[in-house]
């Protein structure tokens, strides 16, 4: 049920923390599999990656890791969503990333706190693409403007079978909501509770980007979020072999080093909350002396 990883992996600061401390970039991908079974890139926000950058990519882990990625800003921020020249990059976008195979995730289209819902009609021309192009490919659309939070909404995220992504994150990085409107704790804000409106569930523990001076340190507990966390996804959650009725399938949820200071820790923290299996601790020697590092 559960795919519960990191934002990035390729982080300097987690040699010796989370990596061995000489490891080389081009292995960092491969022990990060070791550990979890998903990561988010926002990588493809800045440009679609090389078809060749994907294949390694996808050599690199077993089959049944999972790579979920942002949607580029082309897309999404720089230019005019719904126009001619937007969505010929989403199509190039979504047919570059079938490389991957059965290692696909899911596709995050992330829109920025200006775009409300008085651009519905863009939308849907963006989603229209998405189901011209997209045939076998999972999407979870984050709305950052709290014009969208409606029945309206709600109803054209379902009848496509798009995730609604929830982000935890400071209020004021999501426009038009009130901080009445959102659930304290820890130091960080969490949106409105879950809405399900797929046969999957998105979830990011964002926080405040650069609140913290380290990626390798655990600066803020965030167990009170993780709680509260945990018990809005307890009812999607079916049991093994006990369906309780929640149409959701899978649950990706993704940490990243602002929530409270290092990603990794923050994913085992859940694990623990929620009984999941724990991996054992990174290997941070190399016991092959300096073959692999």
């Amino acid at each position: 049920m559960y795919r519960l990883g990191t934002i990035g992996f390729a982080y300097d600061d987690w040699a010796g923390v989370f990596y061995p401390p000489r490891v080389k970039p081009e292995r960092r991908l491969e022990l990060y599999a070791r550990q979890f079974d998903t990561v988010e890139l926002d990588t493809t926000f800045y440009a679609v990656p090389p078809r060749d950058r994907l294949r390694r990519w996808a050599n690199a882990v077993p089959d049944s890791f999972r790579f979920s990625f942002k949607t580029p800003r082309d897309v999404t921020h720089e230019g005019l969503v719904g126009t001619p020249a937007t969505l010929d990059v989403m199509r190039h976008f979504l047919d570059t990333m079938r490389e991957l195979g059965e290692r696909f995730g899911v596709i995050l289209i992330q829109f920025p706190p200006s775009f409300g819902a008085v651009r519905a009609a863009d939308l849907d021309k963006l989603l229209d693409v998405i189901a011209d192009r997209g045939d076998g490919l999972r999407f979870a659309v984050e709305f950052r403007h709290g014009s969208w939070w409606s029945d309206a909404t709600v109803r054209t995220l379902r009848s496509r079978n798009l995730a609604w992504a929830s982000a935890d994150q400071p209020t004021e990085a999501v426009a038009g909501v009130s901080p009445a409107d959102t659930q304290q704790g820890g130091g960080v804000h969490a949106p409105r509770p879950a809405i399900v409106t797929a046969d999957f569930f998105y979830l990011r523990w964002v926080g405040n980007h650069g609140q913290y001076p380290s990626n390798a340190v655990e600066v803020a507990d965030p167990t009170p979020r993780l709680r509260w966390w945990a018990d809005q996804l307890r009812p999607i959650t079916p049991a093994p072999g006990s369906p309780n009725g929640s149409s959701v399938r899978e649950i990706f949820a993704y940490a990243g080093n602002s929530y409270a200071g290092h990603g990794p820790l923050t994913v085992r923290r859940y694990m623990r909350l929620t009984g999941l299996p724990e991996p054992p601790p990174p290997e941070l020697t190399d016991p092959t002396q300096g073959s692999l590092f």
